[in-house]
């Protein structure tokens, strides 16, 4: 049956080989993956002679005394991953036992791979909606990809390499974080957390470490840094992760270029490209421009907190959410 652990009781060794050999393995679901997203992440998990068989790993905070589920920056999805075969049976017994130990998820968002069993398990509208993210399947060869571009996608692509910047390897991933500052983060609704930078510089650093972690930029004839992309090898999967651009390095297409160059190198793999899209329409647009389809995942929020602290916590974000527009 499964079970809850607290963080000083799993056993990561076993946790990241059952990871390795499920069926639904992603990079956000190691264990130093979490490690750096959610410190002191907890997880439900069933075991056969001592060895894990099915792990759902659990993104806890705390406030005001009550541990609850918050989705992790920089981890689009987690779920349950299992070495058999994933059942209704099953994902309802993990649930369960998420639901006995946290009484609200602020949100939860399960992998793409969980979503068609998901679908005969967790029907409450109330409780679950559907995102989306982008994935681009690179079995075919660099032609016939290219094939798949948008007219727009390609004229930008023909314009992008007709100026006279180059891609290169960062080692660094400073220069990303600053043209994310300077340029993006002033965009972003509610602003950036705190926590986010940090956060970025050591899962940069883990990933390299770990072996896979890939950081690209476009640079202009001047020298200078102009856009750059962070993408994560693993499990089939190649995530872009994080990126960014200046103005010169929208001008010129820069991030075209990078995705261009991805996609080139990985053509004729087995591997996916996925864009890790926010829902956003005119993002997504641009990530549909490749040839990218739409895939559907579950996000998993629920309220089962006592009536008074559910007052509490509307009202704070009611006025939260006056702050924030003015």
């Amino acid at each position: 049956m499964p079970h809850l652990l607290q963080h000083t009781q799993l056993d990561k060794t076993s946790w990241d080989a059952c990871i390795e050999a499920s069926g639904q393995r992603q990079v956000y679901a190691l264990s130093w993956y979490l490690d750096v997203v959610s410190p002191g992440w907890q997880a439900v998990v069933e075991e056969e002679s001592g060895s894990y068989v099915a792990v759902m790993p659990l993104p806890v905070r705390h406030k005001y005394g009550i541990a609850y589920l918050q989705q992790p920056l920089f981890c689009q999805q987690l779920g349950i991953y299992t070495l058999h075969e994933l059942t209704p049976e099953m994902a309802a017994e993990m649930l369960a036992v998420v639901r006995n130990n946290f009484s609200y998820s602020a949100s939860y968002a399960f992998c793409t791979a969980n979503t068609n069993v998901l679908q005969r398990t967790e029907p409450d509208a109330a409780t679950t909606a559907f995102l989306f993210t982008h994935y681009l399947p690179l079995q075919e060869s660099y032609e016939q990809l290219w094939k798949g571009y948008t007219r727009d996608r390609k004229y930008n692509l023909n314009k992008a390499r007709r100026e006279k910047t180059s891609i290169t390897q960062g080692r660094d991933i400073e220069p990303l974080v600053r043209l994310f500052r300077q340029n993006i983060a002033h965009k972003i609704y509610g602003g950036v957390a705190a926590e986010a930078y940090p956060m970025l510089r050591r899962l940069y650093t883990a990933a390299v470490e770990n072996g896979v972690g890939e950081l690209l930029y476009t640079v202009s004839e001047d020298g200078g840094i102009t856009a750059g992309g962070f993408f994560l090898y693993y499990g089939g999967h190649i995530t872009y992760i994080f990126n960014a651009a200046d103005s010169n390095g929208r001008r010129h297409n820069g991030r075209t270029l990078i995705l261009d160059e991805v996609i080139r190198r990985n053509a004729g793999t087995q591997q996916v490209l996925d864009f890790e899209s926010p829902m956003i329409e005119s993002i997504a647009g641009f990530y549909q421009s490749f040839g990218s389809r739409p895939v559907p995942f579950y996000e998993w929020r629920y309220n089962r907190l006592p009536l008074p602290i559910r007052i509490i916590k509307q009202v704070r974000q009611q006025v939260l959410l006056r702050f924030l527009k003015r």
